[in-house]
């Protein structure tokens, strides 16, 4: 009788292991499952994204164009520090995304009156270029090489267009409601788009323009559009020399962070 016991009693362990080892085999397999079915509907072909709303070149306010006298006072460490000799330097206007023929040109570092006359002419979000040609000491060579280079600006007031609850939270809204349009990405591929829009003196968002370029998705596109006219929120519209509240454009961008 004791005997039977202790060999029913070693059956129904034996039974209890391999009906355990079954049905943890089981599970683990289910959650393998769910873990893949989870992996397979992220998009990994999105590239790391850039969203960005500035003014449309680089910014310098009006007070500094109007004191300016050599090219220096238009360029930033970096570009200062190449340049070795000046050959020639021009100064064009821009409109519409286009050199127009309103231009001056010089050939030192110094601004000519014509120039000097031409920078100050730019009113409060016209812009400009400024084509340097020059020569950069080659530091492994010894020689001095050839280049050039033509940061363009934007005239701003010393006041600008902000918005109540600060860049990054604006920043944020664009992330998270383009999001979910993201999906449909392929390859990686996405091209880059720019969508200007004004800021009006009484701190609301208007003319809001598909100003260049496309990401290559229609829907992506008119999503980004569509966010930047439904836009909550307050804006502090820009201010001139004399405190007056004035419209100002800026330019949303948006697409591959290496590539904007």
């Amino acid at each position: 009788m004791k005997r039977n016991i202790i060999i029913l009693s070693t059956t129904l362990v034996i039974l209890s292991s391999l009906i355990f080892g079954f049905t943890n085999r089981k599970n683990t397999k289910t959650e393998t499952n769910i873990e893949s079915n989870n992996e397979s509907t992220i998009n990994t072909n999105i590239p790391d994204l850039y969203y960005g709303v500035d003014t449309r070149f680089a910014a310098i306010k009006k007070t500094d164009v109007n004191k300016a006298t050599t090219i220096y006072d238009f360029l930033n460490d970096g570009e200062k520090q190449q340049i070795a000799q000046i050959n020639s330097v021009k100064i064009i206007m821009i409109k519409d995304n286009r050199f127009t023929n309103q231009r001056a040109d010089g050939d030192s570092e110094q601004l000519t009156e014509a120039q000097i006359q031409l920078v100050r002419s730019a009113d409060y979000f016209n812009h400009f270029t400024i084509r340097t040609d020059f020569k950069k000491m080659n530091t492994e060579t010894g020689k001095l090489e050839a280049h050039f280079f033509g940061p363009h600006i934007t005239v701003v007031p010393d006041k600008q267009a902000t918005y109540i609850d600060g860049k990054a939270s604006l920043i944020n809204y664009l992330k998270t409601n383009s999001k979910a349009d993201m999906s449909i990405i392929k390859d990686g591929e996405l091209g880059a788009i720019k969508v200007s829009f004004v800021i009006t003196k009484e701190g609301t968002v208007s003319n809001i323009k598909h100003d260049a370029m496309t990401t290559g998705y229609p829907s992506i596109d008119e999503k980004l559009i569509q966010l930047i006219k439904t836009i909550p929120g307050q804006w502090v519209p820009a201010e001139n020399s004399k405190g007056e509240k004035i419209d100002q454009e800026l330019v949303f961008t948006f697409g591959p962070a290496n590539g904007c």
